[in-house]
């Protein structure tokens, strides 16, 4: 026997109309819980740019002393690069050492004339394609027998290595937990609009329910009587889903671009095509909490 998707839409439509107050409260609890999941996407997304970009910027840095063979400082170099895990390793003389140094002390020029000559040291920087395999890199570092004769410091080698070892391993437990709690808040959010679900669909039930014993005296399948509570979700949950996506797009093109001029040190680097993966997750999101919350309330209360 055909499915006639039709007659189950108008079916659902009269529920929703028939039982309106509980329909709008529905679509209203599925809009907020699914615009609550948009907006924590869209944060997690900028707060992920923000970490990658922090994360891109982890790089070791080898101090050479400054009567190192240069053979042996060579030969670390290129032993470094033949690493897969290392992307590329820059030497800066100790000239160069000074000018970033200047650079970066600009404003302070008193720092820049109180030195007596070039104290700085000359070194290897180490960037990495992935920046927490960065104590795999250290540990390959300090294993090369180059390092030990070239360091700065060959009394205590690890002190010739520089790559912010505290800072590092804060950064990574702090990104850890921030994606943990992430998709934590968005499964409980995905979980209340799935309850409220329920229980509009259950009072649906509940208001139908006589019509609903005639249907089943006449011989109506048990699907012919779901179906159209299962529509009724899904109407609800589209809704909602589509009121949350204008809210996000609202938020995008014009609330973002100010923040982003208030904030311009930071890049909050939101695509217009997250944007629209964003919307295509919330109505595929919706449709399945809708479809599965009317099957749930159907399971659980209508006895057919």
């Amino acid at each position: 026997m055909p499915i006639n998707t039709g007659y189950f839409i108008k079916e659902a439509a009269t529920s929703f109309k028939r039982n309106w107050v509980m329909s709008i409260g529905g679509i209203v609890t599925i809009f907020l819980s699914l615009l609550l999941i948009g907006v924590s996407l869209l944060i997690g997304s900028a707060a992920n740019s923000l970490i990658t970009g922090t994360e891109s910027k982890v790089t070791i840095e080898v101090y050479i002393k400054d009567d190192a063979n240069q053979t042996d400082v060579e030969g670390l170099q290129r032993k470094l690069q033949t690493n897969s895990l290392v992307k590329q390793v820059n030497y800066i003389s100790k000239d160069q050492a000074m000018q970033i140094f200047k650079e970066q002390m600009k404003k302070s020029p008193d720092v820049i004339n109180n030195l007596e000559g070039n104290p700085l040291p000359a070194s290897l920087k180490i960037e990495l394609h992935d920046a927490h395999d960065v104590n795999k890199v250290v540990d390959s570092i300090k294993a090369a027998p180059e390092f030990k004769k070239v360091c700065d410091r060959p009394d205590s080698p690890d002190s010739s290595l520089h790559y912010g070892q505290d800072i590092v391993q804060r950064l990574f437990n702090f990104t850890r937990v921030i994606r943990v709690v992430g998709v934590v808040f968005i499964v409980m959010l995905a979980v209340v609009s799935l309850i409220f679900i329920n229980n509009t669909i259950r009072m649906a039930i509940y208001a139908r329910r006589n019509e609903l014993s005639i249907m089943r005296l006449v011989g109506a399948s048990n699907w012919f009587i779901r179906m159209p509570f299962i529509f009724e979700g899904m109407i609800q949950s589209i809704i909602g889903a589509l009121l949350a996506i204008g809210v996000i797009m609202l938020i995008q093109f014009v609330a973002l671009p100010k923040i982003q001029n208030t904030i311009k040190f930071m890049s909050f680097g939101i695509s217009n095509s997250f944007i629209w993966l964003i919307s295509l997750i919330l109505i595929a999101g919706g449709i399945v909490i809708g479809g599965l919350g009317s099957w749930l309330a159907m399971r659980r209360y209508l006895k057919i």
